[in-house]
């Protein structure tokens, strides 16, 4: 039996908890015993999440501290029954309270993400981090980037290993290249939780020169966060306003009427401080569609998006850079086509789950 230990997992809303669920499903299609052991959301939404899952799902609510060791301790227990061949957590912060007695004899696999490797040198939580990957036997990065932020940390039998995740397949992406002529005006979109480091603000940056070359262009931005009024306030000064539609939360339908209508998904991040993109499922999910991407160059995103063949990846700290970018590809409908089948084939045969587990059943179970 495999057992996750973990704070994200559906219905909470992001690329971690959607990396989490579609891991633990993706296993249990292939015959593994799984059970769950996760942090708590709203009753109602968890218990329509659990339902549809053949699985146990053993949820903890609380305050974040006291629930934290209680799930620990839940989890102790489990691995003092014994039966469980693997352990997967989300994170290290998962392991902290786990015991080293209990979980010998059991593969542990910590799932890497890439900011919560940047911490300060010589730092408590440094020593708690470098503690925790001591009690992992293999810590799964979802990037180069982030394999190589968390090796200073990780030492003795633990190994390191890029392991690019996998996606639940969007319900509606279609399995053959759909046909992407593009409409008379353009649309380019955004997925992101809305805060600086997306560098959404570049792309609104960019909408006077590429309403000019392509009037009538619309950018449509899904996604919350703090960072909202600072830029609607922005597209207004820039007089681009009337051409930018923010949706918010979405429901997954809306969600692939939007991705199939665009020709650009753009998501130029940029490192700010404490934080950057380790990877970028968001990336894949247009991909499935077969919507070319222009990421920003900081973090992992050079895995999730090939400059030049998926996508362009440039240094997004520099606004010009993004929009030099987007009127590329804009202005070159082939070389966009080209990419975007490129992505589309790649989705499918390297990160849909049914393609993708397999590398971690060899990781997790064969060494």
């Amino acid at each position: 039996m495999i057992l996750f230990a973990t704070q994200n997992f559906l219905p909470d809303v992001g690329g971690t908890q959607l990396y989490v669920t579609g891991l633990a499903d993706a296993l249990a299609k292939r015959g593994h015993g799984i059970e769950v052991y996760c942090d708590a959301s709203s009753a109602g939404a968890a218990a329509k999440v659990d339902a549809a899952r053949s699985y146990p799902i053993r949820r903890f609510w609380g305050p974040r501290p006291w629930m934290r060791l209680t799930k620990a301790r839940a989890v102790n227990r489990r691995l003092a029954r014994g039966g469980v061949k693997a352990l997967i957590t989300d994170t290290w912060k998962s392991l902290e309270h786990l015991s080293t007695e209990k979980l010998k004899g059991v593969r542990v696999m910590c799932l890497a993400h890439g900011s919560e490797f940047l911490v300060a040198r010589g730092s408590r939580k440094e020593r708690r981090l470098i503690a925790c990957m001591a009690k992992a036997d293999i810590v799964a990065a979802n990037s180069q980037f982030t394999a190589d932020e968390l090796k200073r940390y990780a030492g003795g039998k633990t190994q390191v290993r890029v392991l690019l995740p996998g996606v639940t397949p969007p319900p509606l992406a279609p399995r053959q290249m759909p046909d992407l002529s593009g409409a008379d005006a353009p649309h380019i979109l955004t997925i992101a939780r809305l805060e600086p480091r997306k560098g959404i603000d570049a792309v609104l940056q960019s909408l006077p020169a590429l309403r000019a070359a392509h009037p009538g262009l619309i950018y449509d931005v899904i996604g919350k966060g703090d960072d909202k009024a600072r830029l609607i306030a922005l597209a207004r000064s820039l007089g681009v306003g009337e051409s930018v539609r923010f949706h918010g939360y979405i429901s997954e339908h809306e969600k692939a009427q939007l991705i199939a209508a665009s020709e650009i998904f753009a998501l130029p991040n940029r490192r700010e401080p404490g934080s950057v993109e380790g990877f970028g499922i968001v990336f894949l999910e247009a991909a499935a569609y077969g919507v070319p991407s222009l990421a920003g160059a900081d973090g992992g995103t050079g895995d999730a998006v090939l400059e030049g063949r998926t996508g362009l990846v440039v240094d997004a700290a520099d606004p010009k850079n993004v929009e030099t970018a987007l009127l590329k590809l804009l202005g070159s409908g082939n070389e966009r086509a080209a990419m975007g089948k490129a992505a589309h084939q790649r989705f499918w045969s390297e990160f849909a789950w049914d393609a993708a587990i397999a590398r971690f059943e060899d990781a997790l179970l064969l060494g």
